[in-house]
């Protein structure tokens, strides 16, 4: 329950943060470009406290339409505040332009006084996409993505092949993509912004801006990262002499690392882990290592073969937990193997079950 209450959580807070600015984004854009000008005598004009913190213009402006004539004390088409010496220039500002207020033609009593484009709404939209980008993290390492074992075939000699959770190229196209689509909707949100609002442009919309482009560095570093790894690093081979791990007996595991160009290794290490996922973590329960190869060059074209033991202590057997996408906690058993170079380490992982000896006699 824990992690499905966090997932709603976030998709609740990421959709009224999206929405909401989608929504003051479209009112501001349709007051700035179907409100109508007409003369108008301002009244007040003067600066208060906002109860939202800062200052605002506190104004009093009147207007006649059709015989009838309104008050109205908006200054622009959303809720504008700022600093005591941004709400005198306000001020000053409407004393030397105040002597027109802008309608809508279909309910005069909807007016605002200064065509000025407020950057809040972008900055909720950007804030959305950011709070979805954070919260994928502790869901992906509580398991959340992580992929079940899959079926796992025979081999010869009763070698039986196991399904990597994720391949290099599978990366480098995921992070490809995040990177993407990172600028993708942030550049529409931003460039929506300064070509459909008066030129007049906040300071604080060019921090906010320049600070979201900045972040998107990451994942497109990331992802110039996985696709020289990819260029560089074949797809691992993993496979087992049985297809479960027994945890009362010896687990024997063969590895073939293939290397696509010339590369100096300072080591490929194959790991059997046990983690205990929560969803929004995760506890490393166990892992023993052992390397293929260390420190050295290894050809284009070459493999790097190993075979490997390992037996895991009396303290350390738990059984892997029946793998549902929100079961948790959960136990996950997978072997990794891990190439170091002198650009990168980069880890791919072999998801695998794991039963106590018990069950695996029980079931036979």
């Amino acid at each position: 329950m824990r992690i499905t209450a966090y997932i709603l959580a976030v998709t609740l807070v990421v959709g009224l943060l999206v929405g909401f600015g989608l929504h003051g984004a479209w009112q501001q854009q349709q007051a700035l470009r179907t409100y109508q000008p007409i003369n108008t005598t301002v009244s007040k004009n003067d600066v208060q406290h906002s109860r939202f913190g800062g200052y605002t213009p506190d104004l009093l402006y009147s207007y006649t339409v059709q015989g009838k004539t309104y008050e109205n004390d908006q200054a622009a088409p959303l809720f504008i505040n700022g600093s005591s010496n941004w709400a005198e220039s306000i001020t000053q500002r409407i004393a030397a332009e105040g002597s027109t207020a802008y309608i809508n033609p279909e309910n005069p009593s909807l007016a605002y006084l200064l065509p000025v484009g407020r950057f809040r709404p972008y900055g909720l939209v950007l804030a959305g996409f950011a709070l979805l980008t954070i919260s994928v993290f502790p869901m992906r390492a509580g398991g959340v993505l992580s992929r079940k074992p899959l079926a796992i075939t025979g081999g010869p000699f009763d070698w039986y092949d196991l399904s990597p959770g994720g391949t290099y190229p599978d990366r480098a196209m995921i992070w490809c993509a995040a990177s993407v689509l990172w600028y993708l909707l942030g550049a529409s949100v931003i460039a929506h912004y300064y070509l459909a609002t008066p030129p007049t442009h906040e300071v604080k919309a060019a921090v906010i801006s320049a600070l979201y482009l900045l972040a998107g560095a990451w994942p497109a570093c990331l992802a110039i990262s996985a696709c020289a790894v990819a260029t560089r690093l074949g797809a691992p081979k993993a496979c087992m002499t049985k297809k479960t791990v027994h945890l009362g007996g010896p687990v024997i595991v063969r590895i073939e690392q293939p290397f696509l160009r010339e590369t100096q290794v300072r080591e490929v290490r194959v790991t059997l882990t046990c983690y205990r996922r929560n969803g929004l973590g995760s506890e490393k329960y166990y892992a023993s290592s052992q390397f293929a190869t260390q420190d050295r060059i290894v050809r284009a074209g070459e493999k790097v073969h190993g075979e490997f033991t390992f037996e895991v202590p009396q303290k350390k057997q738990h059984p892997s937990t029946h793998f549902t996408r929100l079961d948790y906690p959960r136990t996950d058993w997978q072997i990794e193997v891990t190439t170091k170079t002198q650009r990168s380490s980069v880890t791919v992982n072999f998801p695998i079950l794991a039963e106590q000896v018990k069950q695996v006699a029980k079931a036979a």
